[in-house]
């Protein structure tokens, strides 16, 4: 087998400490329109925000949406 090929070459265990990613968990209020993520709210920083929100809508519209979370990094 040639050298490389299904191999995975090897890193030092130190090496994925060494840059630290800050994760921000941002929720909010979506729904799927022909198969695709539509967000409805602008982000909030807990899940009980997006669901006091979510509890403002309609009826009607609230058995269409969820919450749920989004990560970004920073």
């Amino acid at each position: 087998m040639p050298e490389g090929v299904g191999s995975v070459p090897a890193k030092p265990a130190a090496s994925c400490y060494k840059f630290q990613m800050k994760i921000i968990e941002r929720w909010l209020i979506f729904k799927y329109v022909n198969g695709e993520f539509t967000p409805l709210s602008k982000p909030f920083k807990t899940k009980d925000q997006a669901e006091k929100a979510r509890l403002k809508l309609p009826e009607r519209e609230r058995r269409e949406v969820a919450v749920g979370v989004i990560r970004i990094e920073k």
